[in-house]
């Protein structure tokens, strides 16, 4: 029953990233208004280095804390895919951040959604994988292993 509760919370986690970043709230006051123009987005040519620098330093700062917090959760949690889930939540208020600073830029929304998504499924990924070898090399060095005979 417990993996269940896991389930539901990854599946609850994964729902808030998506409604944050799903891009259905507007800023702009004309958000449903009949007749209203369509909003004048970002084109590619405008995005300033500026721009580059501050998507770049949040999908970093983003990376940086799923690892520190996923090294720091390793001991408590068994499981790698908990550790990474556990990372996520706590670290999802920078891409919160970042969807806030590229829709105060006005960015376009499906480019600020892939982008977004980008960083996070790297992050992830990356996190994961450095989890799990991690655990590994802790399991290989674990006391039981090392008080084992040779051969046993």
């Amino acid at each position: 029953m417990k993996h269940f509760s896991y389930n539901r919370t990854l599946g609850a986690t994964i729902m808030f990233v998506y409604l944050a970043l799903s891009g259905n709230a507007r800023a702009d006051g004309n958000a449903g208004t009949p007749g209203a123009e369509a909003p004048r987005y970002l084109a590619p040519e405008e995005i300033t280095s500026e721009d580059y620098d501050m998507m770049s330093d949040y999908a970093y700062r983003y990376d940086a804390c799923l690892n520190q917090t996923a090294q720091e959760q390793m001991d408590k949690q068994p499981d790698p895919r908990h550790v990474v889930d556990y990372a996520m939540k706590q670290c999802a208020a920078e891409l919160e951040e970042l969807d806030r600073k590229m829709t105060a830029r006005n960015f376009d929304p499906a480019y600020r959604q892939g982008f977004i998504g980008k960083v996070n499924q790297q992050a992830v990924n990356n996190t994961l994988r450095n989890v799990m070898m991690g655990m590994a090399a802790r399991q290989s060095q674990s006391p039981d292993q090392a008080s084992k005979p040779e051969g046993q």
